[in-house]
């Protein structure tokens, strides 16, 4: 398993199907092959897999075909592939986005027809759940791989992590978090921090923005239980982050520290935010970076300004 930190999709990337670049979706070439190839090598039969965030289907395509390749196309006569998603447009960028690339949609209308036409090649190894994820209940069958792009909320988080952890297998079990590399969702870094000694990382960064870890160690109910309620208090949130940037690598040490200047604003503790970014852009030329950790500091700055008027 030690090959999973060397990036084996890229270094087997022309054994991907060309198939997985097909369908339309705001995952990125190395996050299909990486998808593909973790379904292909890391599923084994002990369980299913499960893609929290599924939008219009890129992420489901890329795991069902590597879990069709690697020979496991159902899980105890079902499905293998649970695919969850609200399949509305509630968010202007995913109407914007489905305009664009499909067809005219309203507000509230669904795409689950889009999601069935690009994942149509595998449908017998997909079960799709419309509608809030908040509603969802997971029957409890071990997970195998479990992509996270739902996380865009405190509370949806909390009910990822609540509803499918204690289903994670202990030495094997996958988890992806795909809204990683960007600070909007500081909760993420820190719930994934908090079991820091129950997860192994695997890779920091699979463009465009997903991160990897395997499971090495159970996870207790009390853990999981204080991220399910999330009533983690500001200065251990600030704690957490302190100690995923201490260990970063300098790559990615940055992009934390915007994190923790954007959980210093939901915090609205602006005198603070004001000076955490007085830090940050003595470290770093912001406007000069193109990166995006930088446009979105610069953005944060913006906040920050307008707060404090």
């Amino acid at each position: 398993m030690d090959e999973l930190k060397n990036k084996p999709w890229e270094k087997q990337a022309d054994e991907a199907p060309k198939s997985i670049y097909l369908p339309r979706g705001m995952v990125g070439p190395e996050e299909r092959r990486a998808y593909y190839w973790l379904a292909k090598n890391c599923v084994t039969g002990q369980g299913t897999i499960v893609d929290a965030g599924a939008y219009l289907g890129a992420s489901t395509h890329a795991l069902a075909a590597g879990a069709a390749a690697g020979g496991h196309t159902s899980f105890n006569g079902g499905p293998i592939v649970h695919a969850y998603d609200y399949f509305k447009v509630i968010d202007q960028y995913v109407g914007d986005s489905i305009r664009r690339d499909f067809r005219p949609i309203a507000h509230d209308e669904s795409y689950l027809d889009i999601f069935e036409f690009q994942t149509a090649k595998y449908e017998e190894l997909i079960k799709a759940y419309p509608g809030d994820f908040h509603a969802h209940k997971w029957h409890g069958d071990p997970i195998e791989i479990l992509f996270i792009d739902v996380s865009k909320t405190v509370t949806l988080n909390s009910h990822v992590v609540g509803e499918f952890f204690s289903s994670l297998i202990p030495g094997h079990s996958i988890v992806i978090h795909q809204d990683y590399f960007h600070c909007w969702h500081p909760y993420i870094h820190i719930s994934m921090e908090f079991f820091a000694e129950e997860f192994e990382l695997l890779d920091e960064f699979v463009a465009h923005q997903s991160r990897v870890w395997r499971l090495v160690k159970p996870l207790s109910e009390e853990k999981i239980a204080r991220i399910r309620d999330y009533d983690l208090s500001a200065e251990e949130r600030l704690a957490l982050l302190d100690q995923l940037a201490g260990k970063s690598s300098e790559f990615f040490r940055p992009m934390i520290e915007v994190v923790k200047i954007w959980q210093i604003c939901l915090d609205q503790d602006w005198d603070a935010a004001s000076a955490e970014m007085a830090l940050l852009r003595a470290r770093y030329d912001l406007e000069n970076a193109n990166i995006l950790w930088a446009r979105q500091a610069i953005e944060i700055e913006g906040h920050i300004a307008r707060a404090q008027v």
